[in-house]
């Protein structure tokens, strides 16, 4: 749909506006002319009633002073369609006939007095120049209307596009010293009131992003220097002789510490404005690397692990997103299937994870995508399908769920 610019809608406006004006104002100018046209007809038989009555007074013979108005002295002398159509219409005064004679009647004490103005009828003689003016002159009227529409609509447009150039060229800077008031530039009217509203809100966002980028910093940093030197003790504890029960225990402090380092990755990868820019993946390389990294979930569980993804099978996304999306979804569908089977499918560019687990709760199916919803006997925080959403959306990753007490089925259709 075509959306008309603000100039253009009032100069269509002024121009709609004219030619409407200009219109009524030729209509009633040709009114007028008919009207002021009958009222002389009508005067002069007036006249010349006056003059006839006093010869009939007098016993003269009537004698019209004017050489289109004749005398009549019964009805019968009319001509024939002048007749039935006072037999119609008695009151009528005005008479047009077919073959385009034009006729004016007055009746008199005796007798009638018809005027044939047939030759007098200047308006209709006139008709096609007085069209032509009329024309002539609406055209001149929306011209002149539509220049006058334009320099308005420039003039007072022009700081309202000033301000949208301002906008649209300088973006949400969050580097912009907030000494630089752009909205004294502009008077304090409407256009200046907004420049002062957009002025507030822009210090405001800028601020904001200023907060979340020296946060995010701070974050990375303050997480990241512990977590490196807890991965390197635990790197030389792997290097020492242990016992059976300690291996296992530092077993689990390594896989603690892969899913701490994968959540801090993940945090940072959603505090950008942009993801990292999308590439072809290999995607059953990707698959079995997650794959590995949760396989300690299945450990002594009667589940089988289906999997059918070509060996070439390529989609367009960020190596690291792509692997954050499949560690979520397959934690979770290794966490709670318990027995049966794991399938994970990839078609016309859907993959598609379906596991025989106990399925997600009904009261909260619908909200299984938000922050902190989880089910009862859920052990997390309720955030993994909250990240797989906002992932999704950033790379434009198409998701659907469906769940119910035979397991659940998670598809994820990328982009061509």
């Amino acid at each position: 749909m075509t959306v008309l610019s603000l100039r253009s809608r009032i100069l269509l406006t002024f121009v709609v506006s004219s030619a409407l004006v200009g219109l009524l104002f030729g209509i009633s100018a040709i009114v007028f002319a008919y009207h002021t046209e009958d009222q002389l007809f009508a005067t002069l038989l007036d006249a010349e009633a006056t003059y006839a009555e006093q010869q009939l007074l007098a016993g003269a013979q009537i004698q019209p002073r004017l050489p289109f108005v004749s005398y009549l002295a019964d009805i019968s002398a009319l001509p024939q369609h002048i007749q039935a159509t006072l037999q119609r219409a008695p009151e009528r005064t005005e008479f047009a006939l077919d073959n385009g004679q034009h006729y004016h009647m007055l009746k008199l004490s005796r007798g009638f007095l018809l005027a044939d103005v047939t030759d007098q009828l200047v308006v209709r003689q006139m008709r096609p120049q007085l069209s032509l003016l009329l024309v002539t002159l609406l055209l001149l009227v929306l011209l002149g209307s539509a220049a006058f529409a334009y320099l308005l609509a420039r003039r007072l447009l022009k700081p309202l596009r000033q301000l949208t150039q301002l906008v649209d060229s300088t973006g949400l800077n969050p580097d912009m010293p907030l000494s630089e008031r752009f909205a004294d530039q502009f008077t304090p009217d409407e256009v200046g009131r907004l420049a002062q509203a957009l002025q507030k809100a822009w210090q405001r966002v800028a601020e904001f992003i200023r907060r979340e980028q020296q946060f995010t910093q701070d974050v990375s940093h303050e997480l990241r220097t512990p977590v490196t030197i807890s991965q390197g003790a635990l790197t030389l504890l792997c290097h020492t002789p242990l016992t059976p029960a300690q291996a296992q225990y530092v077993a689990r402090l390594q896989h603690a510490q892969l899913q701490i380092n994968q959540t801090i990755a993940t945090l940072m990868l959603l505090a950008r404005e942009q993801l990292p820019a999308a590439q072809a993946v290999n995607l059953l390389s990707l698959v079995e690397q997650s794959i590995l990294q949760q396989q300690h979930k299945l450990a002594a569980k009667p589940v089988q692990l289906e999997l059918a993804i070509s060996p070439h099978a390529q989609v367009i996304i960020d190596d690291t997103v792509l692997l954050m999306l499949l560690n979520n979804l397959l934690a979770n569908a290794f966490d709670y299937t318990a027995v049966g089977v794991i399938s994970i499918t990839f078609t016309a560019n859907q993959l598609t994870i379906q596991d025989s687990g106990s399925g997600i709760e009904a009261a909260i199916r619908d909200q299984a995508f938000e922050a902190g919803v989880k089910g009862k006997h859920s052990q997390g925080m309720g955030v993994g399908l909250s990240l797989v959403k906002r992932l999704c959306d950033k790379a434009h990753i198409g998701y659907q769920l469906q769940s119910n007490d035979t397991g659940t089925c998670v598809r994820l259709q990328f982009p061509e």
